[in-house]
């Protein structure tokens, strides 16, 4: 029997570095690396950790099938026992904008407005993760939009199973299914994982918690992260989880992490004195053996005059040989970037934004992988209705609906469609169209997935297509075929279809890491994205009260002690020089400086 352990890490402490060297240690005790589950938050950051286990161990990458994010270990448990959930195949995953298909016409057809499909996502979101979904729903009557949510997500699943697919967040909620309700597999699964790591604890969400407690045996569990920095709550993340973990696993012990390796010292203990205000934490006493750091708060009159006095100092501190790209002006709420957005524009200042659209989500790559889609998974209405006039094919909503009505149980629309064409029953200048359509998803099934991309290109004259959806524009038609280099590129890395959308979905757990196509610029974030990287010089911006903290959170305790957190995150990107502003005047309203500066200022002025 093992002990449970806990590593509170600090901010900059080297977590990555802590759950390698643990897994290294494992191994060197006679553990069998196939047999170890490290659980991480990206795919990035599970395959920064294969990497770093291989330079460590020796060993090669593939000792290391289990280093996986939660989705990514899950999805395989799932594929390997489908049958046991009442799937009659390897369910497809559906994409956000396949989901978004179906809660609109769930909506409409229950007379809703379908402005609400979002919304109601994100409420189906957050009541999965919660672990209990008609549980969540009675405990939160979405009056907002006076929709009957229990019903509509009882659709909503039905709909996903006739079509043999699941979401994102099925994922996880059916492989929990599983190993609760079959004793042999989570027996299985049980004896398969000799010990379970988990990184960035903090942020797990009730779901989690319980899939990681099903696969852990005989107290073999190791976990690491940090309180201070849980920051996902509207994600359905549950820090109390972290701050239970010895009443949740009893025998366990706690190990603390303290030094941080990034920041210098001055940085680390003004964010110490903020966090120190939040009541429910964890105690530790973070310190940095690096000195002679910069922090300085700011106030002027505007929103104009703070961005000009960033983008001067940026000038200075890239004149001293600072990359632009060690540079990063932090904040709360997006709205806040425009300013500088203008001003770093008209001093010629490089800048990118983060946390932008995610790659899988641009229009050129979702129309793709929607053909790759169509052929896995024939049911695919939603893939079917984006591509089947994109390149235009004279097919408009009222032809769809001819093709829906030839529909008999259990048929899909590419079924109907096929039936259209055997039967004739289209117009002549239908006929040929559609028929390359189904000719070209029939080639395509049993082609490697960058043969496939290549094939759909040059058979529906797809960049022909692009241009004129670009209206001539050149850097865009250079941008998104550049984006389509990459999508072949990253498609010649699978072998099968299935392999590559599965990837594609799993993607999304990356949205809001670094993008890699673009090294140059200071970096414009929200605090959220900006978790886990780090800077020279840091400017967080907007720190007035109703901004930071966000003025939603200003009536809950909890609420609160999250915004703290956010500051503690964006103070500690830093690693020589932070910069705190805030204005008299935002958008033409007062605020007065956050609650935050106030509990730094007097320290700073000692």
């Amino acid at each position: 029997m093992g002990s449970p352990a806990l590593v509170i890490a600090g901010a900059g402490s080297g977590k990555t570095r802590t759950l390698t060297a643990k897994i290294s240690y494992l191994i060197d005790k006679g553990f069998d690396p196939e047999r170890i589950l490290a659980i991480t938050f990206t795919n990035k950051a599970a395959d920064e950790m294969k990497s770093r286990l291989v330079r460590i161990t020796g060993l090669a990458r593939t000792r290391f099938p289990w280093v996986r994010t939660y989705h990514s270990a899950c999805l395989q448990i799932l594929k390997a026992h489908y049958a046991l959930l009442g799937f009659s195949a390897t369910p497809q995953i559906y994409q956000p904008h396949q989901q978004e298909k179906i809660v609109k016409e769930i909506l409409i057809q229950h007379n809703f407005d379908k402005k609400h499909t979002r919304p109601v996502l994100y409420q189906i979101s957050l009541a999965k993760n919660s672990a209990d979904p008609y549980g969540y729903f009675r405990l939160n009557p979405t009056c907002a939009f006076l929709i009957d949510m229990a019903e509509i997500y009882t659709r909503y699943e039905t709909i996903l199973k006739e079509r043999t697919a699941v979401d994102f967040d099925n994922i996880l909620l059916l492989t929990r299914d599983l190993l609760r309700d079959q004793k042999a597999v989570r027996e299985a699964y049980k004896e398969r994982f000799a010990f379970v790591l988990v990184d960035e604890y903090q942020d797990t969400n009730d779901l989690q918690e319980q899939l990681t407690g099903l696969l852990t045996a005989n107290g073999n569990l190791f976990c690491v992260g940090d309180d201070w920095q849980a920051i996902y709550s509207f994600r359905g993340s549950n820090v109390n989880h972290f701050l239970a973990f010895e009443k949740s696993y009893p025998g366990a012990k706690l190990f603390r992490l303290e030094q941080n390796f990034r920041s210098v010292d001055e940085i680390v203990q003004v964010a110490n004195r903020v966090i120190a205000q939040n009541e429910t934490r964890m105690d530790k006493t973070c310190f940095s053996n690096k000195k002679g750091g910069v922090v300085e708060l700011h106030s002027f009159p505007n929103e104009g005059d703070e961005a000009r006095w960033v983008a001067s100092k940026v000038g200075v501190l890239h004149r001293s040989g600072i990359p632009y790209d060690k540079l990063a002006v932090l904040y709360r709420t997006k709205f806040c970037s425009l300013s500088f957005e203008q001003t770093f524009r008209a001093a010629h200042i490089p800048y990118k934004m983060m946390g932008g659209k995610g790659f899988f989500e641009r229009k050129e790559i979702m129309d793709l992988v929607s053909y790759l889609s169509l052929a896995q998974f024939e049911k695919d209405d939603v893939s079917l209705e984006r591509v089947i006039n994109t390149p235009k094919r004279g097919v408009g909503p009222g032809t769809l609906k001819k093709f829906a009505a030839l529909r008999m149980d259990g048929m899909s629309l590419l079924d109907a469609l096929r039936l259209a064409i055997s039967n004739k029953i289209l117009s002549a200048k239908l006929y040929d169209g559609l028929k390359a359509f189904v000719t070209l998803i029939d080639d395509i099934k049993c082609m490697t997935p960058d043969q496939a991309i290549r094939e759909t290109i040059v058979r529906t004259r797809y960049m022909e297509h692009l241009q004129e959806y670009a209206k001539g524009d050149s850097r865009d038609i250079t941008a998104r075929q550049e984006n389509i280099d990459q999508l072949i590129y990253s498609a010649s890395q699978k072998a099968t279809l299935q392999d590559f959308l599965e990837e594609a979905t799993l993607f999304r757990e990356d949205k809001e890491e670094e993008p890699e196509e673009d090294t140059g610029g200071v970096r414009l974030s929200t605090i959220h994205a900006s978790k886990g990287l780090e800077y020279h010089t840091v400017f967080v911006i907007g720190c007035e009260e109703k901004l930071f903290p966000h003025w939603k959170s200003m009536d809950y305790t909890a609420d609160m002690e999250e915004e703290r957190r956010l500051m503690y995150v964006s103070m500690t990107r830093a690693e020589r020089c932070l910069y705190l502003s805030s204005v008299s005047f935002r958008r033409g309203q007062y605020n007065p400086p956050s609650r935050f500066l106030g509990e730094i200022e007097g320290y700073l002025q000692q």
